[in-house]
């Protein structure tokens, strides 16, 4: 397995092949919703098992400090496995890289506890967006 940073244009693709698969079939966010207007600002990185995307994860910065999280996604039959928590990592590892202190993410409800074990905690009142209930988190990074 290994991460990088999408930089070409088919491995961006990739990162969008993981996000369909996960957010528009699995989960029914609107295509409409999954790409956005943040897609050429936002860093993507990719997860590979030897050539085969199987995760993926994007951030971009807010501010010179903070930076937010977006788009974690690892395909079904590769959950479970800890790589979630390594795409997490290496985006924290990442930003770091460019100065940035602080990392916000809106966090799926069901999820919550996945990124309170990486040191996230709620910053929010419940929200729904794309008819899944969610949450902000913060933590120092």
């Amino acid at each position: 397995m290994e991460i990088i940073e999408a930089e070409s244009k088919q491995q961006y693709q990739q990162c969008l092949e993981v996000r369909k698969r996960v957010f528009v079939e699995e989960q029914n966010v609107p295509i409409s919703r999954e790409i956005d207007e943040h897609e050429d600002i936002a860093t993507h990185l990719l997860l590979l098992d030897s050539e085969t995307p199987i995760g993926t994860v994007r951030y971009r910065p807010l501010n010179k400090e903070l930076i937010k999280v977006e788009r974690m996604a690892v395909l079904p039959e590769y959950r479970g496995r800890s790589l979630g928590q390594d795409l997490m990592t290496r985006v924290h590892d990442h930003a770091k890289l460019f100065g940035f202190t602080h990392s916000r993410l809106g966090a799926q409800v069901h999820a919550v506890a996945f990124y309170e074990r990486l040191g996230y905690r709620v910053a929010s009142e419940e929200f729904e967006d794309a008819g899944i209930p969610h949450v902000y988190m913060e933590r120092t990074i």
